[in-house]
């Protein structure tokens, strides 16, 4: 069927497909496996990825060099949101003996650092690497939907701001907010940063209500990296298989440092 032309006399542009994908922590090969089942197209659809792409998992290196890949190719339709654990390791690397640099070993830095460790065991990351994850915006928005990685802050009476007006606050990568998660309404939100099946939803499955979207499923832990594709709300997984008693202990570590 011929499309119908816009008043200027240009036929219709469909909006773009948006792709989001959920907290990666340094799992490559199931990076690339949801690339490819969520069918990926550069040159049609847009791909969101909401921050954490490293730390716990085995190459976070990899996961990074990835993004950049990606990002290059279609400059203007792949964004990549900062992540808590993205702000912990500038935090960390900038000031190696700080509490900061503790509090990033702690919740999954060693995995990084070993993943950017030369054959010396000394630290190798690109100048392109540091720049990439230094440069990453806390939040974006498009005609679908709100992409930040943990969820909204509040003013003094309680009310949802908008990310533009708050774009350097923590809490935008660091929150976990009850009341965000049952309460908020307004415009799609996608966040990740709490795993579905702690605090709502099931495990390993995207947690979705009318205005809020959580998109981790817990990759390092379940085994289990997924995405939704905005506007149809149509979800894809990749999953591998993790050792019962490897999920055991990263699921006690996790219990013990999740509210903190």
């Amino acid at each position: 069927m011929q499309k119908l032309p816009e008043k200027n006399g240009s036929a219709r542009t469909p909006p773009l497909r948006t792709i989001v994908i959920g907290d990666i922590h340094g799992k490559l090969a199931l990076f690339n496996q949801l690339i490819e089942k969520a069918e990926y197209r550069p040159e049609e659809d847009r791909l969101i990825l909401i921050g954490d792409l490293v730390d716990r998992g085995e190459d976070s290196r990899g996961v990074v060099e990835r993004a950049i890949e990606l990002k290059s190719a279609s400059p203007n339709n792949v964004i990549v949101i900062r992540g808590n654990h993205e702000a912990m390791m500038l935090a960390a690397l900038a000031r190696p003996e700080s509490e900061a640099a503790e509090l990033w070993y702690y919740n999954g830095g060693i995995e990084t650092l070993q993943s950017y460790a030369d054959e010396e065991g000394n630290l190798d990351m690109p100048e392109s690497h540091w720049d990439f994850v230094a440069s990453l915006p806390t939040w974006y928005e498009d005609e679908h939907a709100i992409y930040v990685h943990a969820g909204l802050s509040e003013d003094d009476n309680g009310n949802f701001l908008h990310p533009k007006d708050t774009s350097e606050n923590p809490e935008l990568y660091w929150a976990r907010n009850r009341r965000f998660f049952n309460e908020y309404s307004g415009k799609l939100v996608i966040i990740g940063h709490t795993i579905t099946g702690m605090v709502f939803g099931q495990r390993q499955k995207v947690w979705m209500r009318d205005s809020l979207v959580g998109v981790d499923t817990g990759a390092y832990l379940t085994g289990t990296l997924s995405a939704i594709e905005l506007p149809s709300r149509r979800v894809f997984s990749a999953s591998e298989v993790i050792q019962e008693e490897e999920q055991a202990v990263a699921g006690a570590g996790l219990l013990r440092r999740f509210w903190a």
